[in-house]
């Protein structure tokens, strides 16, 4: 089995590296990437190392808690990080990997469950965040013993939770049909769909904690902790207790995905269907070549809800401070300015998606005559429509309580657009033709890092100097990004 996997692994990324016309063109270059690459023992360790440098900031946290039911708590906050990367990459990756094609020649094969090599190949990306949390671990277990081994149990369902959940939209919203009388509202059904989805997680997360601090008036026989991840990974500190609940998550969690196995692969053998019900009449129309490939992509993740959940998801990050601060009695300038920030810094993850909604169909743009200032200004539109619209709703939003809370719309605008020129910049750098580049889980963690100091020097001359000057700098830092994609 890992051997076909591993074949997949190189598979794809070779396919990538072909769509790269700067590595393709160079044999010796082309060989040397794909070695590296390719090679899926060497990419995760590389990754893993990377993600390591957070883990021993986490373990820092966890070795300095005054008590065992603090360090619980905090551990439990760090186990988000598994299961919201593992649902991320998992929905993203699964239209991606699909898309290019790697998985035909084993649908004609006798095989009813071709679909695991898809879930472990999908699930090869989720190692480094897991990996990322063994220094807490390893702290938990030094100073408390028992709990820090529950607590890597813990970790490991949380990421097996977030596969299975990314498997289950993939699965049910990733693919759709093609036309009909009702396509567009079967789009916009998805899109709802896939939008309460996700929020569910932060309802439940919303009524356990609120029933955990009024559980003595409403259910005085509620139990200690909640049963909602990652509230549950608290539990650590009662060891039995805690066991039970790993063993009641896994109990669900097994079965669920050996059948969403059986669906997922059921889907990949239908393909795309086309449905024609009437004629209608087609009408061409031209737009300008950047408009024209943001409004191709908008159009492809609105038909693969999988690539929407990759757009929309790094906004849920932010959620709870957003809704924090709607539901605040007094809003200040700070206050709305912190999470303005907050969202132009989740920005930078959304690269990965956009790069990766063309797909295999990728050929077709490079026979288009299109500039690589185009392609990525384009792009650039697409990585801004969500957190731009998200930014400027939020102080529309607070403009009802504060209403000098509207002189931050440059800034929700400003913001998102420095961090994604900074992002295509960063891998269409020295580029002089269309190409996918290589968007490893290092690059965009190097890539986040980057526009966290960015945004902290912006951030910094906000607080210190002023609202203006900070604007000002926002202004100059992208036009200067925007000149040197312009080619």
């Amino acid at each position: 089995m890992f051997e076909i996997v591993r074949i997949l692994y190189r598979e794809l990324h070779y396919r990538r590296l072909k769509s790269n016309p700067q590595i393709a063109a160079d044999p010796e270059k082309f060989r040397k990437q794909l070695r590296n690459s390719g090679n899926m023992k060497r990419g995760i360790a590389l990754q893993s190392v990377a993600f390591l440098f957070f883990g021993i900031m986490m373990a820092g946290g966890i070795a300095g808690a005054e008590d065992e039911t603090r360090a619980s708590v905090m551990f439990a906050t760090y186990a988000l990080l598994p299961f919201v990367m593992a649902l991320y990459t998992t929905t993203v990756n699964a239209s991606y990997a699909v898309s290019m094609g790697i998985f035909e020649p084993l649908k004609p094969l006798p095989i009813r469950t071709g679909s695991k090599y898809l879930s472990v190949l999908l699930a090869i990306d989720n190692v480094p965040a897991v990996i990322a949390l063994l220094p807490a671990v390893i702290a938990m277990a030094t100073k408390y013993g028992l709990p820090g081994v529950l607590g890597l149990l813990w970790i490991l369902t949380g990421a097996f939770l977030g596969h299975i959940l990314g498997l289950i939209v993939f699965t049910f919203f990733g693919s759709a049909s093609v036309g009909g009388r009702f396509s567009k509202l079967r789009t916009l059904a998805r899109t709802v769909g896939v939008i309460l989805f996700i929020s569910t997680f932060y309802a439940i997360n919303y009524v356990q904690e609120y029933v955990r601090e009024h559980y003595e008036e409403l259910l005085p026989f509620f139990s200690k902790y909640s049963i909602a991840y990652p509230f549950s990974v608290a539990s650590i500190t009662d060891p039995l207790h805690s066991l039970l609940l790993v063993l009641g998550y896994l109990t669900v969690l097994v079965p669920l995905y050996l059948f969403i196995l059986g669906r997922l692969w059921g889907r990949l053998e239908e393909g795309v269907e086309v449905s024609r019900s009437r004629n209608v009449r087609f009408k061409a129309k031209t737009h300008h070549p950047v408009l024209a490939i943001a409004l191709k992509d908008l159009r492809i993740a609105f038909r693969k809800s999988a690539l929407l959940v990759g757009l929309i998801f790094p906004l849920f990050i932010i959620l709870p401070s957003a809704l924090n601060l709607l539901t605040a009695g007094s809003i200040r300038e700070w206050a709305v300015a912190s999470v303005l920030l907050m969202i132009a810094w989740i920005t930078s993850v959304g690269v990965d998606t956009v790069l990766k909604i063309d797909g295999k169909e990728f050929e077709l743009l490079r026979s288009l005559p299109l500039t690589v200032g185009q392609f990525v200004r384009g792009k650039l539109l697409v990585m801004n429509a969500v957190p731009v619209t998200a930014g400027v709703g939020l102080v529309l939003a607070v403009s009802y309580i504060n209403v000098k809370t509207l002189i931050l719309l440059p800034a929700a605008l400003l913001l998102p657009l420095t961090t994604s020129s900074i992002a295509l910049a960063f891998f269409y750098h020295g580029e002089s033709e269309l190409s996918v580049p290589e968007t490893s889980f290092g690059h965009v963690l190097a890539l986040m890092v980057i526009n966290g100091i960015a945004l902290g020097v912006v951030a910094g001359m906000w607080y210190f100097i002023g609202y203006p000057y900070a604007l000002a700098l926002t202004l100059l830092g992208v036009l200067v990004i925007q000149k040197s994609l312009s080619r």
